[in-house]
């Protein structure tokens, strides 16, 4: 980054200017994660702004998780996580919150999942099997925990997504993590539950192992309906109290 930029600025929120440039430089791969960026009086002279704009402009980044900044080091390029990318997504899910919501939630669920699963069953390697397994194996560990229990059906998810070798889809997933967090604590209220999620999570992994994509989407989209009638029985209960 020793050269001097050559791009038009406009003085109408120009730290966002500022912030998208350096943004396209990190997609570009000029600047990759792990890398430190100039300081801020060097790229303030380089871009002809304020260091205060170059400031804010960081700022932004950090908040998209681009950018790291380490007191006393510098400003480096972080390697962005589905989370930081599925944030937005989060957020308009959780402000259109609407009676249907659960309902339409768990037909995106059939829609990508149902599809992770088959997928993960075609591409799924050594070291996926051993994240699903680990995933199960906790879930079993804290079957009498709810949070934990279901922070591992979480994370069970995720390794399946991560199974596609597909990045879209562990984006996807992360968007409605939080949310499916509030839905699998539903679902433990009714008794035999977390035994019966459990057995369902076995059969997808037994599925994938046997790479039968076919009934592996069938699993899934079992568990799905099953976890789906779980939370309605609870949240009818609870309409009703």
């Amino acid at each position: 980054m020793g050269e001097k930029f050559d791009f038009p600025l406009h003085r109408d929120k120009l730290y966002k200017q500022v912030a998208d440039q350096i943004e396209e430089l990190i997609v570009a791969e000029s600047l990759r994660a792990g890398d430190k960026l100039p300081s801020e009086r060097e790229l303030a002279e380089r871009l002809g702004v304020s260091r205060a704009v170059v400031r804010e402009a960081i700022r932004v980044l950090s908040v998209r998780g681009l950018l790291t900044v380490k007191p006393g080091c510098g400003t480096f390029v972080r390697e962005p996580s589905p989370k930081d990318a599925a944030a937005p997504i989060e957020l308009l899910l959780k402000l259109r919150q609407c009676p249907d919501f659960f309902t339409n939630l768990y037909e995106i669920r059939q829609m990508i999942e149902v599809e992770i699963a088959g997928l993960a069953a075609e591409r799924a390697m050594e070291q996926d099997y051993v994240a699903l397994e680990a995933a199960i194996e906790g879930m079993a560990a804290h079957i009498s925990d709810p949070e934990q229990f279901v922070r591992y059906d979480l994370a069970f998810r995720s390794a399946l997504a991560a199974a596609t070798h597909n990045d879209l889809f562990s984006v996807l997933l992360s968007a409605t993590e939080d949310l499916w967090f509030k839905g699998g604590l539903l679902a433990y209220q009714v008794p035999g539950a977390a035994e019966d999620g459990l057995a369902h999570h076995r059969m997808i992994l037994q599925r994938v192992m046997e790479r039968d994509p076919g009934r592996a989407r069938q699993a899934i989209h079992d568990h799905i309906r099953h976890s789906q009638r779980l939370v309605e029985a609870v949240r009818h209960r609870m309409d009703t109290a």
